[in-house]
């Protein structure tokens, strides 16, 4: 089974790990081997050597202070027990060390006491000074030889133990140290060994993949070819970036083609919004040229009203002078001199009627141009309405409504006219009878009652120009209402098509900022070699 990238990762640490831990073992096992041995030594050894060594001294010592006892007769038995007492505790502290033979220092003990006995016999005759101490003192001398042949064997013993020991611990401590450094160097060789694995295994191929990827980041050459023989987390790595390479390899093409046709869609995008622009910028001049002949129709149909105001006045004076001129002949009955008086008084107001009919006919010619106009740029509205599409609905039917007022208006207009020259023709022959007949006034009472009636004729078609008059004024109002109306519709249109014209302006930006984007791209997708 093939070892994975953590796994081989571990083989390093894994192997130093091992070899510590034999180091550390053999280490550990060897030093409490030496240390025991040393232990021993100082504990054991070392005091026994010693202590034999100060017993072996103080024998002597002892030996010595008997034989000058003897031969200079001065005895000092308090320095000689006192040598005594120190051997003994000496023999027994040595008896009581682990590593001396307990049989010999007893029999050493034993041995001493049968020398400090006799010893102490040849002290005592040294100090009677009797003459057989010399005597006594050569047969203390097979005594004295035991027991200093014995210490010298315990202390050459103790001695061989104590440099066996030594040997012991040196050899422990080189063994130590020829483990540890064997071990080293099988911890060097392995850790050399497995470093050299670990590039071939591991190194390698990730510095020939990074060597790879680099050049396909700064080349863009995506038909390099990478190893993807490994079977671990490197070989992972390399058939993903194998695989990544190959989806890239279709990304330029597909760009490219993507790109081009955004590119083509762009420029049709650019042309359409700056054949908008133009319409859109044409369209808003035409608006504001609407804008302001609305205007003057505004200021024309103002002046429309306030000579349909006149005309008003002038009807209303009519139906007076009318209402008076029915009043006089009804009363004519009560007195001829009256009539003849009122005929001349009639002859004159009909002569200031006359003259305000002609003025109304001049009123009504103006009017009848106001309405033609009116119709006109009613016309020219609902034309501009139409190219407006959508947004000029609500000024269409303005323009609707503003021809029919105009059409109302002309009929009106063409009525009143009417009415007003048969008004004329009736002053006309009205003045004429007066004049012909003013001076047979009593022979033509019958035609003054004639006249009567034709003046109430007059006064209704007076009556109903008046009338006639008061449905002009409307009109004119209406119009005028509907005129202004028209000024604020084509007024929001203005201000909308303007916002429209921004927008394309901005969408004209946009598309620009969409070809440098496109062109980005195409030097993205023209980077890398397939």
């Amino acid at each position: 089974m093939a070892m994975r990238l953590k796994q081989k990762m571990m083989v390093l640490p894994v192997v130093a790990a091992a070899f510590l831990v034999a180091i550390v073992t053999v280490t550990v096992v060897l030093g409490a081997r030496t240390r025991s041995a040393s232990e021993r030594i100082g504990s054991s050894l070392a005091p026994s050597v010693s202590q034999a060594q100060t017993s072996r001294a103080g024998f002597a010592a002892l030996h010595q202070d008997v034989g000058d006892a003897v031969a200079l007769h001065a005895v000092q038995q308090q320095t000689l027990d006192a040598h005594v007492t120190e051997l003994n505790k000496g023999l027994a502290a040595l008896r009581a060390l682990p590593d001396v033979d307990g049989a010999k220092v007893e029999a050493l003990q034993g041995a001493f006491a049968r020398y400090w006995q006799e010893a102490s016999q040849v002290v005592a005759l040294a100090a009677r000074n009797d003459a057989g101490a010399e005597g006594a003192l050569a047969k203390l001398e097979p005594a004295y030889r035991t027991m200093h042949d014995g210490l010298e064997s315990v202390t050459a013993q103790q001695e061989a133990a104590q440099r066996e020991a030594f040997t012991e611990v040196s050899s422990l401590h080189g063994t130590t140290l020829t483990w540890v450094l064997v071990l080293s160097v099988a911890c060097i060789l392995m850790l050399a060994v497995a470093t050299v694995w670990l590039l071939r295994e591991v190194t390698t191929p990730l510095a020939r993949l990074t060597a790879t990827a680099t050049r396909i980041v700064r080349e863009g050459d995506l038909s390099l070819a990478i190893d993807t023989s490994a079977q671990d987390e490197v070989g992972e790595l390399a058939r993903s970036i194998q695989t990544l390479m190959t989806r890239l390899g279709s990304v330029p093409g597909t760009l490219h083609s993507v790109v081009t046709e955004l590119t083509a869609a762009a420029a049709r995008l650019n042309a359409a919004s700056h054949e908008q622009l133009n319409f859109l910028t044409s369209q808003s001049r035409s608006l504001t040229e609407a804008s302001s002949t609305i205007a003057e129709i505004a200021q024309t149909s103002g002046m429309a009203a306030s000579r349909a105001e006149m005309v008003l006045k002038v009807a209303a004076q009519a139906d007076a002078y009318s209402s008076s001129g029915q009043l006089s002949i009804e009363r004519s009955a009560e007195g001829l001199q009256q009539i003849r008086a009122r005929v001349g008084a009639l002859v004159g107001s009909i002569g200031v009627l006359s003259e305000q009919a002609v003025h109304a006919g001049e009123i009504i010619g103006s009017v009848k141009d106001l309405a033609d106009q009116s119709n006109v740029l009613a016309l020219n509205a609902a034309i501009e309405a139409a190219r407006a599409g959508e947004e000029g609905r609500g000024f269409a039917v303005v323009a609707k409504e503003m021809r029919a007022l105009s059409s109302q208006s002309l009929l009106s207009t063409q009525r009143i006219g009417k009415i007003l020259l048969e008004i004329n023709q009736a002053i006309r022959e009205t003045v004429g009878i007066a004049e012909e007949d003013s001076q047979k006034m009593e022979e033509g009472i019958e035609q003054v009652l004639s006249s009567a009636t034709t003046l109430k004729d007059i006064t209704q078609v007076v009556q109903e120009s008046s009338q006639a008059a008061r449905q002009i004024v409307a009109s004119v109002t209406q119009q005028n209402a509907g005129i202004t109306q028209m000024t604020e519709v084509v007024t929001q249109l203005s201000e909308m098509m303007s916002d429209v014209v921004m927008a394309t302006s901005n969408a004209e930006q946009a598309v620009g900022q969409i070809n440098t984007s496109l062109g980005k791209l195409q030097e993205l997708s023209t980077a890398f070699r397939v």
